[in-house]
């Protein structure tokens, strides 16, 4: 009788302990699959970001051209070659010398 009590006391140590590792491996997985869930979003996040940064970048450099095209269009509406052009073409004025030629519209 006393081995059958010895049997069944190991037994069930043997059962406690298989029970706890089938718990922890369990929880390992649980773990693991956690961090994979939130490294596969993190990464996803990334992925958005790049894509905005680089259509940000893409508007800067527009910006930045348009910014040039428009510092050289005030550049030459100060020159006086600007104000000579403006003066023939809207204006109908010629320089002591010029010749207009009047082309029918």
């Amino acid at each position: 009788m006393a081995n059958t009590m010895q049997g069944q006391a190991r037994e069930t140590a043997r059962r406690t302990k298989h029970k706890k590792l089938r718990l922890a491996v369990f929880a390992s997985l649980v773990c693991v699959a956690m961090v994979g869930m939130v490294l596969y979003s993190q990464q996803h996040k990334l992925r958005v970001i790049a894509a905005e940064q680089a259509e940000l970048a893409l508007q800067l450099q527009d910006r930045q051209t348009e910014k040039r095209r428009l510092e050289y269009m005030i550049e030459y509406a100060q020159s006086e070659e600007y104000l000579l052009q403006f003066a023939r073409e809207k204006l109908g004025y010629v320089k002591p010398g010029d010749v207009k030629f009047d082309i029918g519209e």
